[in-house]
């Protein structure tokens, strides 16, 4: 089987670092031509670091380029009681000798994209907010001919996360969230409406904790930070959100979603960072929808391919 071209942009995170290991097990299906970061959960030092460090305990072999320090508009907003100071709980990992890209982000993505065979495209899993491809698409738009689809974690039809009305990446950066909506590149939004549903169980985080293998015992670690410093502990199951785009890319079969027409609120009201629109057959063609929304999961597949995952990765240590 052809690897798949995959850039993945993140802001690591406590998902964010699940989402590359269940890459990094995946060295089969997906050509990671890089890691580009993101200020989203901690700030962008801090989520570069993490990148670094991730990449390298997990065996990826693959540059990190620091990428956009600020959102486009509006000043930083970040999420310590979810991923703790250092963006990962309080696991501590090893450090990486690596040192990030000398370009930043939107440079060196700009010159992978333009070194590309004139047949070749790429897809761009992007799992923080949305700054560094708004920002490259606006500078480079040429390089919209280079890219085969964008998924994203991010968004949601049914409410928000940070706000009543706004999912965190989208609140963080409405104004990249749009621009990436009017790109006319193919789109697939992995929001709250799936993510929501792709957990891990506390049992499933004590199992990983009590793993053999470093890896998924670092997961387990993280996971079990998310769940017991936030309001998931009272469901007993944590949302893992960033896995859901590479999840997708691997098992499509496993997700069902619909194509929506949609927007995102930029105001300063309190809808901020809200998406707006949706399909309306009476009033829109179908081939006018922007984006193709993931609506649902088999959550115990999600939960069985991403658990297999983490212990394979063990394996190959």
């Amino acid at each position: 089987m052809e690897k798949r071209k995959l850039i993945i942009d993140c802001d690591p995170g406590v998902d964010d670092a699940l989402m590359l290991a269940f890459a990094a097990a995946h060295r089969e299906e997906f050509d990671i031509l890089a890691v580009t970061t993101v200020n989203g959960n901690q700030d962008i030092e801090k989520v570069t670091r993490n990148a670094l460090d991730l990449t390298a305990f997990y065996g990826l072999k693959v540059p990190v380029a620091k990428g956009m320090g600020l959102p486009l508009v509006k000043e930083p907003h970040y999420a310590p009681e979810t991923h703790g100071e250092s963006g990962l709980g309080t696991c501590r990992l090893p450090a990486s000798p690596e040192k990030a890209e000398e370009e930043p982000a939107v440079l060196f993505l700009y010159r992978i994209l333009a070194g590309l065979p004139e047949e070749e495209k790429i897809t761009i899993a992007a799992t923080g907010p949305l700054t560094n491809i708004a920002v490259l698409l606006r500078l480079f738009p040429e390089v919209k001919r280079k890219i085969r689809e964008i998924l994203f974690m991010g968004g949601s039809l049914c409410g928000g996360n940070v706000t009543t009305a706004a999912e965190f990446n989208f609140y963080v950066d409405p104004e990249a969230a749009k621009i990436v909506f009017y790109s006319q590149i193919p789109l697939v939004m992995c929001g709250l409406d799936v993510t929501e549903k792709c957990t891990l169980t506390r049992n499933q985080i004590l199992k990983l904790c009590q793993s053999g293998y470093p890896a998924a015992r670092a997961c387990g670690d993280m996971m079990g930070f998310a769940l017991e410093n936030t309001s998931e502990k009272y469901r007993g199951e944590v949302s893992v959100h960033d896995a859901a785009p590479l999840m997708y890319l691997l098992y499509p079969g496993i997700f069902s979603g619909q194509n929506e027409i949609l927007d995102v609120d930029c105001s300063d009201g309190p809808s901020r960072g809200a998406v707006l629109g949706g399909f309306r057959w009476w009033r829109n063609e179908e081939t006018e929808a922007n984006v193709f929304v993931l609506t649902d999961v088999d959550r115990e597949k999600f939960q069985e391919y991403l658990i297999t995952a983490l212990y394979a990765l063990g394996e190959a240590e």
